[in-house]
């Protein structure tokens, strides 16, 4: 049994369930105990430090070797290791449900902080923590760590600052340093507008331009936030080229899109127009032909954002679309559109069909029936759902 696991367990071990042998985890412990269980050790990790967890990670196992451990055993272990007050710090995440959204307001120079349990529903919460807030401050060398022990707290970063001065358009502060925390931050507008400048500039790591997108999208759900700071903070990804990044930016566009068009169908078109315009600069890059050298990621990431231009009816994406599936009916294996790109043409054919112009769909139901692969007919499947009209059409 892996470390990973072993420890994701005891990190959220029920006190009252004894367990006899390792192989009874399994009939305690679900995914989503596992998931929250690794990242709650993950944030320990990052905020310990690496070489003080794993020393003292190092001593209690040898402590403990070829014997039975508690919870807290680790625990003290670990406070022992690094002076940090481990076991009050974990018992709050430990023995209670969910997770916290941090507020965060910057005001003469100070950064006021509050937390409160996240829920999905946008419900209040009466959970408290002891969270490990990391932060930068316009460069990922200038940093802060602290514990928010309380509900609130403010703190004074004018020293942090230094030669950053706030008060400029273009200085930013990101909190929890590549989303090793596992709770979720709410901006103020003054410093999510920043944000969105680093973002355009690519002064943030990939990991941290994916964890305020998913944090924005996630506190829009849950009615925390506006949508027009959602889509603010969205057009400032256009020259996005990750794919981890672009990827979830395409899959938060689905939604978003699907639900503006059940609200406001007026703005239907409005909001794919966006969506397109955001798309634009990665569809550039990438093109429709593979490139010699590209990587793999590259190779996948241009079936997402052609496909998705063309669930939003992109003119330029439907008329490529349709010259490529047309080569492809005449000759299977042209090099116009391969394995990668066909979910793209096929939706794209699709988003023209209708009751009085339906050949293209008799075309691709004709590839499905002659195709032997489960792939490809899952993936025409999938394609012929995004027809005017469907639930899943844009």
């Amino acid at each position: 049994m892996n470390v990973l696991r072993v420890l994701s367990w005891m990190a959220l071990q029920n006190p009252k369930v004894d367990i006899n042998h390792a192989s009874e985890i399994d009939e305690i412990f679900d995914a989503i105990s596992y998931r929250k269980g690794a990242s709650v050790i993950r944030m320990l990790q990052s905020y310990l430090g690496a070489e003080s967890f794993q020393r003292s990670l190092a001593s209690y196992i040898k402590k403990h070797a070829y014997s039975n451990a508690k919870t807290e055993d680790l625990w003290t272990a670990l406070e022992e290791g690094s002076g940090e007050p481990v076991n009050k710090l974990m018992n709050s995440w430990t023995r209670q449900q969910g997770y916290p959204v941090v507020s965060v307001k910057f005001k003469d120079q100070k950064l006021e902080f509050e937390q409160s349990q996240f829920l999905l529903s946008g419900a209040p919460g009466d959970g408290q923590w002891i969270v490990p807030i990391t932060l930068c401050c316009c460069s990922y060398d200038t940093h802060k760590s602290f514990l928010l022990q309380t509900k609130s707290e403010t703190h004074d970063v004018k020293e942090l600052l230094g030669a950053c001065q706030v008060v400029s358009g273009s200085s930013w502060i990101k909190v929890n340093v590549d989303q090793t925390g596992f709770y979720r931050v709410k901006y103020d507008e003054e410093l999510r507008a920043r944000l969105g400048y680093a973002i355009e500039k690519k002064y943030l790591t990939e990991t941290d331009r994916y964890g305020i997108l998913d944090d924005s999208f996630s506190l829009c759900m849950a009615r925390q936030q506006s949508l027009t700071s959602l889509l603010t903070l969205m057009g400032a990804y256009r020259e996005e080229l990750e794919y981890t990044v672009l990827s979830n930016l395409i899959d938060i566009s689905f939604k978003v899109g699907g639900i503006a068009a059940d609200a406001t169908p007026n703005l239907k078109d409005d909001i794919n127009q966006f969506f397109i315009n955001v798309l634009q600069f990665s569809a550039k890059k990438l093109g429709w032909d593979p490139k010699q050298g590209e990587s793999h990621l590259d190779a996948m990431l241009r079936g997402e954002v052609f496909t998705a231009l063309a669930y939003f009816r992109h003119d330029l994406t439907l008329d490529e679309a349709s010259k490529r599936f047309h080569a492809f009916l005449e000759d299977r294996n042209t090099p116009l559109l391969p394995p990668d790109m066909r979910k793209a043409a096929y939706v794209a054919v699709m988003q023209r069909v209708s009751t009085s112009n339906r050949s293209d769909y008799d075309s691709l139901l004709q590839v499905y029936r002659e195709t032997d692969l489960s792939q490809e007919k899952t993936r025409i499947l999938g394609s012929i759902a995004s027809c005017p009209g469907s639930k899943h059409s844009s």
